[in-house]
């Protein structure tokens, strides 16, 4: 009984060394769809990941989501072209019933779960969770071992930024577009380095733990954003905790 304590722990410390690695310079990489056989070793670097020619979407289109009789017109007064008007958050129940309803959550375990997490030793405690976003997504920190963005409509302009970045944002950045910030509540704005990303239907993002994003819609477009997070025993507590 104590030894297998033992290798509890030990394995929880390992777990919490991993997931303290971060990356130490700004990289972002990029494949296309016929070289996911080099995903599991890109992934080690622990850098954003931009996959592009993914095909257009098969689900979470504006179209498949209005004739989803399951959702019951949920959606529908969400789904307004991107704009100063539409500038709401989804709630995060129908953010979680979208994923659920829309096929968004099977589809994942399914298409990319086993991508993603076939090589890990550590696979067999991870779980996944899904949301979907039909508005733009205000800057947010990532915990999860995996955080994957899946645009279905519209275009979004996904700003990035490292950890240390934190320190140089007001004390109420989380949900804040970069766009939107100004030196007046945030006078350390100059020295703040991100990167933006373009991101459109067909292709797909997937970000490390510890870094800073958002993703902001195009205005006139119908924004539709699935979010996808696999964690690890470790990482849910985190998120909890965040």
């Amino acid at each position: 009984m104590i030894e297998f304590a033992f290798v509890l722990v030990f394995l929880f410390l390992v777990m919490v060394f991993f997931y303290k690695q971060s990356a130490s310079e700004f990289h972002i990489l990029q494949i296309e769809q016929d070289k996911l056989d080099t995903l599991p070793e890109l992934l080690t670097e622990k850098n954003p990941l931009v996959i592009r020619g993914l095909g257009e979407p098969k689900l979470l289109t504006p179209e498949i989501l209005r004739t989803n009789q399951r959702l019951g017109g949920a959606v529908e007064k969400f789904m307004v072209p991107s704009g100063p008007a539409s500038a709401r958050d989804t709630p995060a129940d129908l953010r979680k019933f979208l994923a659920t309803e829309s096929g968004l959550q099977v589809w994942a375990e399914h298409m990319w779960y086993p991508k993603l997490t076939e090589e890990l030793w550590y696979s067999f405690c991870l779980s996944m969770d899904s949301e979907v976003y039909v508005t733009s997504f205000g800057l947010q920190k990532t915990c999860a071992d995996f955080t994957i963005f899946y645009p279905t409509s519209g275009e979004f302009t996904c700003s990035l930024m490292m950890n240390h970045a934190q320190k140089f944002l007001p004390a109420t950045w989380e949900g804040r577009f970069m766009s939107d910030l100004t030196p007046a509540d945030c006078p350390l704005l100059h020295e703040i380095q991100y990167i933006d990303v373009i991101l459109r239907p067909g292709h797909m993002l997937i970000l490390p733990p510890h870094w800073l994003v958002t993703l902001k819609a195009k205005d006139g477009t119908v924004p539709i954003c699935g979010m996808i997070e696999i964690h690890t025993p470790l990482t849910k507590l985190a998120k909890v905790l965040q």
